[in-house]
């Protein structure tokens, strides 16, 4: 099996047109066009690859998807929405991520969760005298002479509780793309009792790293497009943390929320002193048209 971070157009249009290489069309279609739909070589660039009809006809080869890009949904959990730390603005987010997945395709999508244990150092109730919104001082980890001031809240993404899992309607859309034809990777963070994790990527303290980043450039991945809870917080984190690490961030600004108007538009203005790109859906979509509106776009040029 070739390198396939090495695969590119380029080999494509050096095979023969013949199947042989790959063994028989019927049995190594679904790999190969796996494998090239991760790589983000889709699309009607194959006409020009003399590729043959069994392929040319794939349902994989889609003109909605949006390449070497990734959709990121960031903490859409029940206990952020009507659990124990209920948001009555987090519901209004639901319809533009169910659109982001009804409506295009990604050649990866992660969904983070909040992941804690008992007794994390987030929740109040590990803290005798404190309520909800105080903070303390913690310890860093690796570096005891070194503080960092923690925000508490009650309780919540305890695993194996309702308030922990991914809302329904988003819940129910991965599970009808995961292992069909796009990846979806679930990233449980903040999993470590003693220090938090607002960004997908890391921890606070930068103590340990998710699987992100590796996962993202395994795919090729170029640009994320954020969306999630909280603004201010979790979103916050990851979206600061992509530019970091390269990459190009997008946050649709109508498919993310906080607990205030204050909060998000604070929020944002910070993301965009970093660099994130800062859009609502309707915007981003005319910018990046799929389907329809790119037959329609290719049409007027």
């Amino acid at each position: 099996m070739p390198d396939l971070a090495r695969v590119d157009s380029t080999v494509l249009v050096i095979c023969p047109a013949s199947t042989t290489a790959i063994g028989a069309p019927k049995d190594r279609t679904g790999q190969l066009v796996g494998i090239l739909s991760d790589l983000g070589i889709v699309g009607p660039t194959f006409k020009d690859h003399n590729l043959p009809p069994w392929l040319m006809g794939n349902k994989f080869f889609s003109n909605k998807l949006h390449k070497r890009t990734a959709l990121a949904i960031i903490d859409v959990q029940n206990d952020f929405i009507n659990g124990s730390l209920a948001n009555p603005r987090a519901p209004v987010i639901l319809p533009k991520i169910y659109q982001l997945l009804d409506g295009h395709e990604w050649p990866f999508i992660v969904a983070s969760q909040d992941w804690h244990p008992p007794g994390h150092v987030s929740f109040f109730s590990s803290h005798p005298g404190k309520v909800s919104g105080d903070t303390v001082n913690e310890t860093f980890v690796d570096t005891p002479t070194k503080t960092e001031t923690q925000t508490v809240y009650a309780d919540h993404c305890i695993p194996e509780t309702w308030g922990a899992e991914i809302e329904t309607g988003v819940q129910t859309r991965l599970h009808r793309l995961e292992g069909y034809r796009t990846p979806v990777n679930y990233i449980k963070k903040a999993q470590d009792h003693r220090v938090d994790s607002y960004s997908a990527f890391a921890d606070n303290q930068y103590h340990r790293f998710t699987t992100l980043h590796a996962e993202l450039s395994l795919h090729g991945i170029e640009t994320l497009v954020v969306t999630g809870l909280l603004t201010n917080a979790c979103v916050r984190g990851t979206s600061i943390d992509g530019i970091k690490l390269g990459y190009e961030v997008v946050l649709i600004e109508d498919a993310t929320e906080s607990t205030s108007d204050a909060d998000k538009e604070a929020a944002i203005e910070e993301l965009e002193s970093w660099g994130v790109q800062v859009a609502k859906l309707a915007d981003w979509e005319e910018a990046n048209p799929t389907g329809p509106r790119l037959r329609r776009r290719r049409a007027e040029l």
